[in-house]
């Protein structure tokens, strides 16, 4: 668990205010928060789960975001499955198809009459564009149940005591423990562009490049050590 004191206390090192006198915890909270934001909006899959996302009528489909937490964009959709209480059984794997490909081998897969739909879902198709809504070949009856991967804001950390306390921030930030060095800069550099005597913008840009070379690099690593590499060889 990467927590909010482990952030609060090393950036408190950083700027030379372990006393967080010239910059207030409460004000380094809202960049910690921030930071995670950022992080996610860099690399959804920093935060993810596996839900069941339960199949409406017709070719269109769309995440559920009722409940906590509120899913931020679809990552990938697995297979078919049958729930029962917690339990899912899997049934048939899905898998991802290029719409044009689709459309020009079946252009009247979206008409129910030309392509029954079905309970079963065979492929899927997702437009970055559009995060929280996808497209299922065959269209759907209403009655499947498909198993999906999506990326998810964390809680917001906040304090369980006086907020003045650097103890009272010993929360989950959200993030693995991996990202610690990253939220830390980004924490640091937006301290350092407050408009303050105590600002320095030299230093503010070296903690921000420091940011963002940590994440565009874990993304280019992750890319080349994933176990799906040889796929798109």
């Amino acid at each position: 668990m990467l927590s909010g004191v482990q952030i609060l206390t090393r950036a408190g090192v950083l700027l030379q205010d372990e006393d967080h006198t010239r910059w207030p915890l409460p004000e380094l909270v809202e960049w910690v928060n921030e930071a995670v934001d950022a992080i996610l909006l860099a690399k959804p899959s920093a935060k993810s789960m596996t839900i069941a996302i339960p199949m409406v009528e017709g070719t269109l489909q769309k995440v559920p975001t009722s409940g906590s937490p509120t899913p931020l964009r679809l990552i990938g959709v697995t297979r078919n499955v049958t729930v029962s209480g917690q339990t899912r059984i899997g049934g048939r794997a899905i898998r991802p198809v290029i719409r044009s490909l689709l459309d020009t081998s079946e252009p009247d897969w979206h008409d129910p009459k030309r392509v029954p739909f079905r309970k079963e879902v065979r492929q899927f198709i997702f437009d970055e564009e559009n995060p929280l809504e996808f497209y299922v070949y065959p269209g759907n009856t209403g009655t499947g149940v498909i198993e999906g991967v999506v990326s998810y804001r964390p809680p917001l950390l906040t304090p369980s005591a006086a907020p003045d306390d650097v103890a009272s921030y010993g929360g989950d930030v959200g993030l693995d423990q991996i990202y610690s060095g990253a939220v830390v800069d980004y924490v640091v550099y937006r301290a350092q562009q407050k408009d303050d005597f105590a600002a320095n913008q030299g230093r503010a840009a070296i903690h921000y490049q420091n940011f963002a070379t940590a994440i565009g690099l874990k993304i280019q690593v992750e890319a080349a050590t994933s176990p799906n590499r040889d796929r798109k060889r």
